[in-house]
């Protein structure tokens, strides 16, 4: 089962799939409106990550309580990713640098990534009386290097959160390639950048149609040839929906009606309500649910429209504080709660369990991510 991806922060700009967004384009859209938070995306940010926590505590104890669509909350931070990285690569004064670039998504990746690994397997192999991990094993966990199909030969579990990462590994990597690939069309091939991109969309859709598993949009821990993996096409295909949804974006020369931003949110809403949230919907759909994010993340970055106005609120920024560490560190709470074999049919366990993730998810926020984006910021 699949997670959701870690939302990005990329560094020199203000927070990323917080919708720390800075306004692109041609400096036609009144008041810089990626400028500052985005508190709306900072609330569905936040939403999909628990709904992804809520679907792995049900599925993971074999207790189907909610439709198998929760896994598309991948996409949703995977296309949001995109649009934001896009927007700091394309607003960077300085030449683009692919190694700082690396080392500042590793750097940002990096610290919630370890504590929740460092919290959580420990644990899990002395319960379960496991090898550790050999040399070869910690490089990869040090390089959040999952998606690379190395050292087939460890017998070291893919013990969660190092399971569920597969989204963190394959955003890093895949990141590191294409965004380099995107600052080198956007300096010298300019009128290229939206049909390269738009052929990488055909290219991965193609192969996701056709993998050979029946998995559709939940496809990962795969390999596509010999050295890559199913995670990192979807990646790419998630990526380059949210580089074309930005590049629409930067290019829209006024605002759209107040009206219109509205009914948009709300068809946005409604279509995935419609499409994705019963037990038996049609899973070749899975693969609109990018384009339908990529749709709802434009219009939200407006800052208006109703949805806009009822989600852009206090709580929301704590919402999108969590995220990511929640994302992490459910898995350890899972675990928890099937070592003491908790009944999960009961409504007072479901609470505990939200309480434990978002309270240690807070924590974790507090003690480790805000000081290392405030270091990292230096």
């Amino acid at each position: 089962m699949t997670g959701a991806a870690a939302p990005d922060y990329p560094a020199g700009a203000e927070r990323a799939a917080a919708s720390g967004l800075a306004a692109g384009g041609n400096g036609v859209i009144a008041g810089d409106l990626l400028a500052g938070r985005n508190l709306s995306l900072d609330f569905f940010r936040g939403v999909m990550a628990l709904l992804v926590a809520i679907g792995h505590f049900y599925y993971w104890n074999a207790y189907i309580k909610i439709p198998l669509s929760f896994i598309l909350a991948v996409d949703f931070f995977l296309v949001l990713s995109g649009f934001v990285i896009c927007h700091s690569v394309t607003r960077q004064k300085d030449k683009f640098d692919s190694i700082s670039f690396a080392k500042k998504r590793w750097l940002r990746l990096f610290p919630v990534y370890i504590a929740c690994v460092l919290i959580t397997v420990p644990p899990v192999l002395w319960y379960k009386n496991l090898d550790g991990p050999n040399l070869f094993d910690m490089a990869r966990i040090i390089t959040i290097s999952q998606m690379i199909p190395l050292n087939s030969g460890s017998h070291f579990p893919l013990i969660e959160p190092l399971g569920i990462a597969y989204t963190i590994s394959a955003e890093l990597w895949t990141g590191i390639f294409l965004f380099p690939l995107y600052s080198f069309l956007l300096t010298g091939f300019k009128n290229l950048v939206f049909p390269v991109f738009m052929l990488l969309i055909i290219w991965a859709l193609i192969i996701l149609n056709n993998e050979p598993g029946n998995n559709f949009m939940n496809i990962h821990h795969w390999l596509y040839g010999q050295f890559l993996d199913y995670a990192v096409i979807r990646c790419i295909f998630d990526y380059s929906i949210g580089i074309l949804a930005y590049i629409i974006f930067s290019r829209s020369r006024n605002m759209p009606i107040s009206a219109f931003l509205s009914s948009a949110q709300l068809v946005c809403i409604i279509a995935w309500f419609l499409i994705y949230c019963k037990f038996d919907y049609i899973r070749n759909n899975e693969f609109l649910a990018p384009f339908l994010f990529a749709f709802f993340i434009y219009l939200l970055s407006f800052k208006a429209g109703v949805v806009y106005k009822i989600t852009a609120t206090r709580f929301a920024a704590f919402l999108g504080d969590i995220s990511y560490p929640a994302y992490l560190i459910h898995p350890f709470w899972i675990f928890i709660l099937q070592i003491y074999r908790a009944n999960v049919h009961k409504a007072y366990i479901v609470l505990l369990y939200l309480f434990l993730l978002i309270s240690s998810a807070w924590l974790i926020n507090r003690l480790v991510e805000k000081p290392c984006l405030k270091l990292l910021r230096k």
